[in-house]
């Protein structure tokens, strides 16, 4: 469990924590000097059995909110510091905002130093905390009064610490790997060493990881947790990770540590958008604003999807268009402030991480957002599965940044419900399959009719009816599964209708029995086709049709793109060659011309027709026997 401090500046936070762990997490020397916490600190919380949460201590003045959030958006519970003498502040409501929006749903109020104040005072502070907090996440939070000075209170505070420690339920441990970064430094000896609150997964000594940004790929050569050497560490946790291969100059805060391959670098986000009702002025279209994920700090211009202004206090759909690429996932929650002054203004909740650009006020696009906004996490797998074309399991795992179990227990429940169906290894959702199998039926019945010799049309030519593009793997699953329906018959790389086959019309059966005929008498004689194609008065295209299905029935034999022999003296040919070679090893083209009694042309023809075959083998002026048919 990690917990967080909160609350105005030089209210107590740091010496609470160090009241509480014994550690002074103020590390820095001008936070010595000046007495005030300007970057986050940690410090390990023990409790009974060996137990340890891990506890974050945050700045508090408004200069340093930044910090503030690089380390409190991982945390599991808050601890609401408030001083007793002052009551709320500024910096009170703001770190309240802050957390609101952030989704934190567990907290602690401590109002410290109560050794200054007088018990009818404290009271009353007591109550204005209480009136404060009504309508938030800590209006029924337990409220203790403690002094970090004289320890008044303090083993009674951890003491509950300990209660709430042991009804947490972990982080996701199965997930991938993702640890936003808050500090890089180098250890001589060591190199690079990178901390931060592992939010899901689990790293181990020797496992790859990558950095982003960079998007490089290191070694981890050590973990730490809370300075103990560990060979794994999990989500929930403090880490330290020891990095081989990485330069501190490629790492900074706002990078992720991240199992490979499952997080990417993106530059847009799709967003639903709170505004605070404290928030000056209504925000408007593309104004530029400061945004925090993460530890991440950068500028943002926030596109509105569904109106030209956002008025305080509203909600909105939005694109996030980043000035530079941060990593990011369905789920995160951010924070945005003015640009200037730097104030904040609201938050919200990424709906996708990698989304394509948006035009406003689009009908499609907001009802789609709309959808990815519940916190069923199926519709957003299933536009990723949507935009994929059909995923694995292992591939959506990597879409949707789970783990394969709690995924599996998703798309089964998907697959009784009808909404995807699963074709081989793939996901398809059932929408998709219904919009290809259209499209497929339709353009089979359609080439039929256009072809009705054909026995079927190319599976290349096919896959281009198909109106959104599909992976050549989708693609031949989709085949297989709409033969098993008996919906199409698939024979090599041609496929038709299921109960199709090539009948010709009265017309066209007249005008192959005039060919057939004809190339009968014609014997080894060449045929004019183009002559042909005239005198027998055909439109462009059909005498191609009627030689190839007269091939295909056995009438004819094409030898070369345009010389075609009769399918009975073609036999003879190859039946003459096959004699041939039962009592020689070699035949020339002049004996073979000889042998059939035609041109010397024609015999080219023929033994090149043969060679093409694999039925001969050139060698020299001659040919020899290769794989000759039976």
């Amino acid at each position: 469990m990690i917990i967080g401090t909160a609350g105005h500046v030089d209210h107590g936070k740091t010496e609470l924590t160090k009241a509480l762990t014994g550690i002074d997490t103020d590390r820095l020397h001008q936070e010595k000097e000046r007495g005030i916490s300007i970057d986050i600190g940690f410090a390990p919380l023990h409790f009974s059995e060996g137990r340890v949460a891990g506890l974050i201590d945050v700045p508090g003045h408004e200069k340093f909110i930044h910090n503030m959030l690089a380390g409190i958006g991982g945390i599991d519970l808050v601890l609401m510091v408030i001083d007793a003498l002052e009551g709320v502040m500024p910096q009170t409501r703001e770190h309240l905002d802050i957390l609101e929006l952030l989704g934190v749903k567990k907290g602690i109020v401590a109002i410290t130093k109560k050794d200054l104040a007088d018990s009818e005072w404290l009271e009353m502070v007591i109550e204005e905390v209480k009136d404060h907090l009504k309508g938030t996440f800590l209006s029924e939070a337990p409220i203790h009064t403690v002094s970090a000075f004289t320890g008044e209170g303090v083993p009674e505070l951890k003491s509950f610490l300990e209660q709430m420690y042991e009804t947490f339920s972990g982080k996701d441990t199965e997930a991938p790997l993702r640890v936003p970064i808050d500090r890089s430094f180098t250890i001589s000896g060591f190199g690079t060493v990178v901390t931060g609150t592992l939010l899901s997964g689990k790293v181990s000594v020797g496992q790859s990881v990558e950095v982003l940004p960079p998007g490089k790929v290191c070694r981890v050569r050590g973990i730490q947790v809370f300075g103990k050497n560990v060979e794994q560490a999990f989500a929930g946790q403090r880490v330290a990770v020891n990095l081989a291969g990485l330069d501190k100059k490629e790492v900074q805060r706002g990078s992720v540590l991240a199992v490979p391959g499952y997080f990417h670098l993106t530059r847009f986000l799709d967003a639903r958008l709170k505004l605070l009702p404290s928030a000056p002025k209504p925000l408007v279209n593309m104004a530029p604003v400061h945004f925090y994920l993460g530890t991440a700090r950068l500028v943002a211009r926030l596109l509105l999807l569904g109106s030209d202004v956002l008025e305080p206090g509203k909600e909105g759909l939005v694109q996030c268009r980043l000035v530079k690429p941060l990593v990011a996932s369905r789920g995160d929650q951010f924070i945005i402030r003015s640009y200037s002054p730097m104030v904040t203004i609201g938050g919200g909740t990424v709906l996708d991480e990698r989304p394509p650009r948006h035009k406003r006020f689009k009908k499609e696009v907001l009802e789609t957002l709309r959808e990815l906004g519940k916190e069923d996490l199926l519709p957003f797998i299933m536009q990723k599965m949507n935009s994929a074309g059909g995923a694995t399991l292992q591939e959506l795992a990597k879409l949707a940044k789970l783990g394969e179990e709690p995924l599996q227990l998703l798309l089964q429940k998907a697959l009784r419900q009808k909404k995807i169906v699963l074709l081989g290894d793939l996901y398809v959702t059932t929408t998709t399959i219904e919009e290809w199998t259209k499209n497929i039926l339709e353009g089979l019945s359609l080439y039929h009719r256009q072809k009705p010799l054909s026995p079927g049309i190319s599976k290349a030519h096919l896959g281009g009816l198909i109106t959104r593009q599909v992976t050549s793997r989708a693609y031949d699953a989709l085949l297989a599964h709409l033969g098993e329906k008996d919906l199409i018959r698939v024979s090599g790389e041609m496929v038709s209708l299921f109960d199709f086959s090539p009948r010709p019309t009265g017309m066209q059966e007249q005008k192959l029995i005039q060919i057939r005929t004809f190339f009968q008498q014609r014997g080894l004689g060449t045929v004019n086709l183009r002559e042909w194609e005239e005198k027998l008065q055909l439109p462009p295209g059909e005498m191609e049709n009627l030689l190839d299905y007269l091939a295909r029935q056995g009438a004819i034999t094409k030898i070369t793109e345009d010389f075609y022999l009769d399918g009975r003296i073609y036999q003879q040919c190859l039946e003459i060659l096959k004699d041939y070679f039962q009592d020689h090893r070699a035949i020339t083209l002049g004996q073979y011309r000889d042998l059939i009694k035609g041109s010397r042309k024609i015999a080219q023809t023929l033994l090149e027709h043969f060679d093409g075959c694999k039925y001969t083998k050139r060698v020299g002026d001659e040919r020899v026997v290769w794989k000759m048919p039976l």
